[in-house]
């Protein structure tokens, strides 16, 4: 039978209870997610500012958004929804006990109470549990996301100029210009609808970790017309060999594989020489960096779920 907890009604089996989170349990939700992905694809890469950052989003409302699932005391499932993107995890020693499932059509009723036509949650393609699940309840591939990662013996060479391009660093009163070329970006995606400057900022800008200082802009005269934000993890090349799975070991919270610039490249007019160069500029370090990326299409890689929801 379901349980209410603090108004949550969730299916979840005996022994289990469930709450909103608060901003208390950043450190229980980080360990949990660092956990799971330690489990899926050896490394953990989720940081704690990732956590802290996301309750403070505008329009994120924890006590309707949040579901936290306990046993015994110990945080065993979690699951959120931020527009019409949702996230999960359970703890690899709890599955298959229909906690995935409760999340999920909790995440599915939040959804169509915001009045949402569908909700997407993406997925390591590692996770062939949530894969399934996802399927088998009428989810459909949407998108592959992707990371790539560099490790740098020594500076790169410095990047050279573009004729009529003028590229500099990020400063504050770029941030309306910014937002509009990236939005503008994203919104050639299907599906996706603008998003306010406000709730950007809340999310990028106000991210700890974001690095005007290496996040480059490119100028055609006094239009913006490339953007690369980038976002500094200082010793985050630890778990590039993956010793906590290794080891045997549980991951370290903020151990972050790999990145100095955490990348969001939206370059719209600058072309493939622009957009090396933005690179150049922003990767002038010997350190590793990674990027993250997307393709979107009718018909992609089955694994990495952006599942959909009909509503009614």
């Amino acid at each position: 039978m379901p349980r209410v907890e603090d108004g949550v009604n969730l299916d979840l089996p005996s022994g289990l209870t469930s709450r909103p989170a608060t901003a208390a349990d950043a450190g229980a939700i980080l360990e949990l997610i660092a956990t799971c992905e330690v489990d899926a694809d050896g490394v953990p890469e989720v940081e704690e500012h990732d956590i802290t950052v996301a309750f403070g989003r505008r329009g994120f409302d924890p006590e309707l958004d949040t579901q936290l699932v306990f046993e015994d005391g110990e945080l065993v499932g979690w699951a959120d929804l931020y527009r019409s993107r949702g996230e999960g995890d359970v703890r690899p020693t709890h599955r298959s006990r229909g906690i995935g499932t409760a999340l999920l059509e909790w995440m599915e009723r939040r959804a169509q109470s915001l009045g949402n036509t569908e909700v997407g949650q993406t997925k390591t393609d590692a996770n062939l549990g949530a894969r399934d699940m996802f399927l088998a309840r009428g989810y459909e591939p949407s998108w592959v996301s992707w990371v790539i990662r560099i490790a740098f013996e020594e500076p790169p060479p410095a990047p050279e100029p573009i004729h009529g391009i003028e590229i500099r660093p990020y400063q504050p009163s770029d941030a309306r210009d910014v937002h509009r070329v990236v939005d503008t970006a994203f919104s050639e995606w299907p599906g996706r609808d603008p998003e306010p400057f406000e709730v950007w900022a809340s999310d990028d800008l106000a991210h700890p970790k974001f690095a005007p200082e290496i996040s480059p802009l490119a100028f055609d005269g006094d239009e913006l017309v490339g953007v690369l934000l980038a976002f500094d993890y200082p010793g985050a090349q630890r778990g590039l060999d993956h010793p906590a799975r290794d080891q045997g070991q549980p991951p370290e919270a903020g151990d972050r594989p790999g990145a100095v610039a955490d990348v969001v490249r939206l370059v719209l007019r600058t072309g493939p020489a622009g957009r090396r160069r933005l690179h150049r500029h922003a990767d002038r370090r010997a350190r590793p960096v990674r990027e993250g990326g997307d393709a979107r299409a009718a018909s992609v890689h089955p694994l990495h779920q952006a599942p959909r929801l009909s509503a009614g």
